[in-house]
């Protein structure tokens, strides 16, 4: 099983914008990746080729409403960039839920990986 701990990713809603006729990152998502591929080579997470299971908590940061669905997005997209997973789409399982700890700043997201 591999496990990491990331920086509070963006939103879905947040990661892109629309620039003419094309989508392009956002600057706050482009922040978030470079964070967070630091906060994954220091873990030095195994990679896993093919299927895998995923468990996504999220730890917020304050006690805003937030839709939970829309925070799996970007650390998926950023373990497939750091090489962790071949592609998202391997996923054969996903659960994301909120975690226990008392909103508090910065937040963070925790992920357990393991072949499927």
């Amino acid at each position: 099983m591999t496990v990491l701990t990331l920086p509070w990713p963006p939103a879905v809603n947040n990661l892109f914008m629309n620039v003419g006729k094309r989508r392009i990152r956002t600057k706050r998502y482009d922040a978030w990746l470079s964070e967070a591929l630091i906060a994954v080579h220091e873990q030095r997470p195994a990679k896993i080729a093919g299927s895998f299971n995923v468990t996504i908590i999220c730890n917020q940061p304050d006690r805003r409403r937030r839709d939970l669905d829309g925070l799996a997005k970007a650390p998926l997209d950023l373990l497939v960039k750091a090489g962790v997973i071949t592609d998202d789409s391997h996923a054969r399982q996903l659960t994301i839920g909120w975690g226990v700890l008392e909103p508090s700043k910065p937040g963070s997201v925790y992920i357990e990986l393991e072949a499927a």
